[in-house]
């Protein structure tokens, strides 16, 4: 059984429950209901008894840019009402279990896995967190996205260019702190395809709704945080009628993410260094043990570990499925992307001040693996003082784990996330009666 997981910052958790329903707009809560595909994509609407996970990987999009636009409804009559409609990132779907009551009015919640990884490295998890919620009575069903330059929104090469900015980025020049001195930061660009994908998933549920919580792993929690960045920007613009508006998510969780930018020889991880020593690999192996061999000989006596060695042959996926195990495997990201991402990653500066300050009634959440290295005692001081403070940051430390916090503790993560899920459908069931 996991240990229990500390958490600071309760005590305003009832005093800003009513803050948060009052700045919930009407259509956001009416919209909380199913989510499926309608006949634009060739499917029907999904029962609430569905299948606990589907796949979604979707046709061409528009390219990927830095104005946060809707994607418009498409007429099923036109021949490119599929590709209008189609996801702008690969997802899945994990669903609430078979049976469960309610489920067709699920609230929904996207997952950013981290860098090197894809959304399927969290499905084990989201499926235990879909059980639990479903259980307590308050559905959820999740969204495990793949990054641009990741997993399947990488791998399918019929969309590959549509999904993915083209590789070398422009030069950061950092000149000005504006949408526009970001917009070939490589963190920027993968938050701007998240709420492309979160819209994508709103006009495709039965009434039109948007994801209400958003959770990121490492990478993943410094491009869930951008993405707060843009949505409560837009929002604001949207009210002046010059943009339109993204969906702010309610509830937005950085999973060990250190919030604050990294010296550029800093590498707490060795990411560096294994992206470096993947750069000089081929890009194509016959087997998971051709590239164990392959690894040994490029670092020599410096070796990685076999936990690291093993998860890395776990990011191997078939270059060609139709040959089946016959086929070469290559990587699940481009190996050029994920450079571009970990640099800007190490470079972001916008995370802590999004932690410190979220927009008015958005709560923050963030999770310090109890064993991780990498987070320095006057940051931690910092944000145990402010989720102290009453207001909609909460800050919560998961004992017994590491940076693969899902992985060393799966049970005490799910306690941390599943109460505060459960609490946050409570408040959107009570707003649609």
């Amino acid at each position: 059984m996991a240990t229990p997981a500390a958490t600071c910052g309760q005590r305003g958790a009832r005093a800003t429950a009513g803050a948060l329903l009052r700045t919930l707009a009407p259509d956001f809560l009416r919209s909380i209901g199913t989510l499926h595909l309608n006949g634009n994509l060739g499917m029907s609407s999904a029962p609430a008894h569905a299948t606990p996970a589907r796949s979604f990987h979707g046709s061409k999009s528009s390219p990927l840019s830095c104005t946060v636009a809707s994607i418009a409804p498409s007429d099923p009559s036109t021949p490119t009402a599929a590709a209008a409609a189609a996801p702008p990132l690969a997802y899945e779907l994990v669903e609430p279990p078979a049976g469960t009551p309610g489920a067709a009015e699920a609230p929904t919640a996207i997952i950013l896995h981290g860098l090197m990884g894809s959304g399927r490295n969290w499905r084990t998890f989201a499926k235990s967190l879909a059980t639990v919620t479903a259980a307590a009575g308050h559905p959820w069903r999740f969204a495990l996205v793949d990054h641009i330059w990741h997993g399947k929104t990488n791998g399918e090469l019929q969309h590959r260019a549509a999904r993915n900015p083209s590789l070398p980025l422009r030069s950061y020049t950092g000149e000005e702190d504006t949408d526009d001195a970001h917009a070939n930061e490589a963190v920027q660009l993968a938050a701007v395809a998240v709420a492309k994908v979160v819209q994508h998933i709103g006009h495709h549920h039965s009434s039109g709704g948007y994801p209400a919580a958003i959770l990121g792993h490492s990478l993943g929690g410094k491009i869930a945080l951008r993405y707060l960045k843009i949505a409560a920007a837009t929002a604001g613009a949207a009210e002046t009628g010059t943009r339109e508006s993204a969906a702010v998510p309610l509830q937005t969780w950085s999973l060990d993410s250190v919030p604050t930018p990294l010296g550029p020889n800093d590498d707490p991880h060795d990411v560096d260094r294994v992206l470096h020593v993947i750069r000089a690999l081929p890009r194509t192996f016959a087997s998971r043990d051709a590239l164990k061999t392959a690894l040994a000989a490029e670092q020599g006596a410096n070796q990685f570990s076999k936990d690291l060695v093993d998860w890395l042959g776990s990011n191997l996926v078939p270059k060609d499925p139709a040959l089946g195990p016959t086929s070469p495997l290559t990587w699940v990201f481009d190996v050029d992307g994920a450079s571009a991402l970990y640099a800007s990653y190490k470079r972001d500066d916008h995370s802590l001040d999004l932690m410190l300050n979220p927009p008015i009634g958005r709560e923050v959440h963030v999770v310090r693996a109890a064993k991780s290295t990498r987070w320095p005692e006057d940051l931690v001081e910092q944000l145990r003082t402010r989720a102290e403070e009453g207001g909609t940051l909460r800050y919560h430390v998961l004992p017994d784990a590491g940076h693969w916090l899902h992985v060393d503790n799966p049970g005490g993560l799910r306690d941390i996330i599943a109460p505060e899920l459960i609490r946050l459908s409570g408040l959107l069931q009570e707003r649609r009666q």
